[in-house]
């Protein structure tokens, strides 16, 4: 039977690890995309219902990592 004190370990290595994968993606964007990601949340929260139409338009503009 697992302890307490071990799923709190394993619980605090999950964290850990979540916390390092999420930092090395962070600093892995390709910055160059900004702008474009930006441009696509505003059209999506402005105009919900059309963004569909106006995606892959978005998607053309983006620049691989």
């Amino acid at each position: 039977m697992l302890t307490p004190e071990i799923l709190y370990g394993l619980g605090a290595l999950a964290l850990l690890a979540a916390l390092v994968w999420g930092v090395t993606q962070y600093k892995r964007r390709n910055r160059a995309n900004d702008p474009v990601s930006e441009a696509a949340t505003r059209a999506e929260y402005d105009h919900p219902g059309s963004y569909q139409t106006e995606e892959q338009k978005f998607r053309d503009q983006v620049r691989p990592s």
